[in-house]
């Protein structure tokens, strides 16, 4: 897109603007800093109201410490798989008479029962319904018909029933059965972990990252729908939220109309400076003043700890003296309305 149709302001989310050039600046810095994976580099469009729109991957990372709790199935569900059922092969010689030949291979029987059955069956075939042409033989040797005999078909059925070779199937051509359940089942994984029935409900491991694409126009709760649809978790999207992390230890809620994508854009790429994180809707927020002296050693906590209960004390001791001279004042002024003084005439 060319750089000058853009307008010369751009939002960059609610309350907060950028002008064209520190918009170019921010998007440029972001993907130089991930220039050796190009996957994940921002690209923007602009809409047909003017709207600069910012797509690509933003980088999660899991705080929950309640358990999530996976799909049993999926939203769409891929049908089992049916083996087709192929049509009987013919003998060796068609004894139909279409002119259509062709050899027998190994495997494409059920059982070796049906060799038996064609082979005595074409003969039949032949001479209820006789068609000109060439003698019809019963296979490819050139053997000639022959006739049944109960007793040695008796004795030859008893045999293929105790050999191994009734066990012989149709060659199944398609993907094995472990090959269909795995792409049936296939899904994404949180930190490797997918869906079975004995850890369905677990917690992911404190910032495991993970990566959701989404737009600039996303909202808070749009990208916490969009990243447990992606993992098929069937929690509500209300018992989580977004939180910014920064290096300093401030933790910061994202509200339901603040935009992850442009929050992220701000802040930088680096992971370093700040993270997002999917915490419970009930995590605790550090706000900027508190985070100062998170990185702090023990003893000077302290130190800081006594200096200020001995300014709540100094304070405690203003507030009583006070107290205490309006208190009087106000009694006395009270003890003049009531008893006023008595003037006496002489």
């Amino acid at each position: 897109m060319n750089e000058v149709t853009l307008p010369p302001v751009i939002q960059a989310g609610e309350g907060r603007a950028l002008s064209r050039a520190e918009f170019f600046s921010l998007l440029n810095t972001y993907n130089c800093f991930l220039k050796d994976q190009t996957q994940l580099h921002l690209s923007y469009t602009q809409g047909i109201d003017g709207e600069v729109v910012v797509e690509g991957f933003l980088n999660i990372s899991w705080g929950v410490r309640r358990p999530i709790r996976l799909k049993i199935q999926d939203d769409k569900q891929i049908p089992p798989f049916v083996l087709p059922i192929a049509p009987e092969p013919p003998s060796p010689v068609s004894p139909l008479g279409n002119g259509k030949r062709g050899m027998s291979r190994w495997g494409e029987y059920t059982d070796l029962h049906q060799i038996d059955e064609i082979v005595e069956t074409a003969p039949e075939t032949a001479a209820s319904n006789p068609l000109p042409g060439p003698p019809i033989y019963e296979t490819a040797t050139l053997r000639p018909p022959r006739t049944k005999n109960q007793d040695r078909e008796v004795e030859s059925n008893l045999f293929r029933c105790m050999s191994d070779a009734s066990l012989v199937k149709r060659r199944n051509k398609g993907k094995s059965a472990a090959q269909r359940e795995k792409e049936r089942q296939h899904r994404f994984s949180i930190n490797g972990h997918f869906y079975n029935y004995k850890t369905s409900i677990f917690t992911p491991s404190f910032g495991t990252p993970t990566k959701v694409r989404i737009s600039s126009r996303m909202t808070t709760n749009e990208v916490i729908e969009q990243l447990l649809n992606k993992f098929k978790i069937e929690n509500d999207p209300q018992e989580f939220a977004l939180y910014c992390i920064h290096q300093s230890g401030e933790k910061r809620k994202l509200s339901n109309r603040d935009q992850p994508l442009w929050e992220r854009i701000l802040q930088g790429p680096s992971d370093d400076i700040m993270k997002i994180f999917m915490m419970d809707m009930d995590e605790a927020e550090v706000s900027n003043d508190v985070a100062q002296y998170l990185n702090l050693e023990l003893s000077i906590l302290e130190q800081v700890l006594l200096k200020l209960r001995e300014e709540e004390t100094t304070e405690i001791q203003g507030v009583i003296i006070k107290y205490q001279q309006q208190h009087r004042l106000l009694s006395q002024v009270l003890n003049r309305k009531i008893f006023p003084p008595i003037e006496t005439s002489v």
